[in-house]
């Protein structure tokens, strides 16, 4: 089933209808997982979850791991609908290890660092203050850990990325550092662990990609424009083959990282493309589509078949679309929309009232899986 389609959408998905035929097999098995005459995908919100705004969303297993605006980052069993444990802290940004789903780093706004298990409150391998480090370490607001789990990249307000070492066990070292001239509104690591893929503000907006750890290696990042308008979102395929951003000129585009050379794009959108993830078999890519500011405009959660350009699911939400988040094992989507712009219970109709679902922050869609 595609939800309810755009305009340009219906258009792309009738004027390109050719799919690669070594994926035939796959896009007609993902259709008829997406067919909502069999009620195959079933969506679901998490209850009891108040309304605040989610700046990092992360699965901690089979959980969910949120960094909130009220200075406390919580982990929300979404099947029990309730919350298990949370840690006080202007937390900014959260990841799990790529190979330990109970272990998970977060970056606060005052320079805070933290690793820690998630199944204790009070277990942490690394609880840091970095800003004692160098001044500048402070006011972050993205993390990202490599692969191996070897290094985690941070990033903060003033546009400047540091490398963390944790390779030595109980040590945390700095490793390199580089300040850019853009906005840096995300960052991933290459699936190899080489490189470290920078999405810049600007026009247009660049990729910039960095050689991974040593990032001061060479004088100039290769850099590839990607978007119109900023670029503002990025995402990378667990299986390597895919590095996907997204920008303000409302496009989606696929890179090869090994080449450097953008192999598709995507135009279902219609407003800026803000946030993006691939499931863990990489043939899946969803992305929301708004942004704090968006006060008119269509606005999507959209899930495309990422080697076959197919339009799986587009779905018009009640806010933008602020954080998506595909479990690590699972074919099944959490995204969170921005609370101030959702209903309230009072304006929602009488015939959908009692449901929630229409002034929900964080939601789950599921997938069933294919051969």
């Amino acid at each position: 089933m595609v939800g309810q389609m755009t305009s340009s959408a219906t258009i792309a998905h009738i004027l390109d209808p050719l799919i690669d035929p070594r994926f035939a097999e796959q896009d007609l098995l993902l259709d008829k997982a997406f067919s909502s005459s069999d009620d195959q995908v079933t969506r679901d919100y998490v209850r009891g979850f108040k309304r605040i705004n989610v700046d990092s969303l992360e699965w901690a297993g089979d959980k969910l791991l949120m960094a909130c605006k009220d200075a406390n980052l919580r982990l929300w069993d979404p099947e029990r609908a309730e919350k298990e444990r949370s840690w006080p802290g202007d937390w900014m940004s959260v990841q799990c290890d790529p190979n330990s789903p109970h272990t998970a780093a977060a970056v606060a706004w005052d320079g805070k660092f933290r690793v820690f298990d998630t199944r204790s409150s009070n277990t942490s391998s690394f609880d840091v203050d970095l800003k004692k480090t160098s001044s500048n370490m402070k006011e972050f607001l993205s993390l990202c850990w490599s692969p191996d789990s070897g290094y985690i990249a941070v990033s903060n307000r003033q546009d400047q990325v540091y490398v963390l070492d944790l390779r030595m066990p109980g040590t945390l070292r700095l490793g390199a550092h580089k300040s850019l001239q853009h906005e840096i509104n995300q960052m991933v690591w290459s699936q190899d662990g080489d490189s470290l893929w920078l999405a810049t503000g600007g026009t247009p907006g660049k990729l910039q990609v960095f050689p991974a750890p040593a990032l001061n290696a060479v004088e100039n990042p290769a850099s590839v424009v990607a978007h119109q308008y900023a670029a503002i979102s990025l995402a990378v395929d667990p299986q390597g083959r895919h590095i996907a951003s997204g920008g303000g000129d409302c496009l989606v585009t696929l890179w090869d990282p090994r080449h450097l050379v953008c192999t598709g794009s995507f135009g279902y959108a219609t407003q800026a493309v803000t946030t993006m993830s691939f499931n863990h078999t990489g043939n899946l890519l969803a992305w929301g589509t708004g942004n704090a500011g968006s006060t008119g405009g269509e606005k999507n959660l959209t899930i495309v078949g990422a080697d076959t350009g197919t339009l799986h699911w587009q779905d018009s939400t009640q806010a933008p679309v602020q954080q998506v988040r595909w479990h690590p094992k699972k074919n099944v989507l959490a995204y969170t929309l921005n609370p101030s712009q959702l209903p309230e219970e009072r304006d929602v109709g009488r015939e959908r009232r009692g449901s929630g679902r229409d002034t929900a922050v964080v939601h789950t869609l599921k997938v069933p899986e294919i051969a």
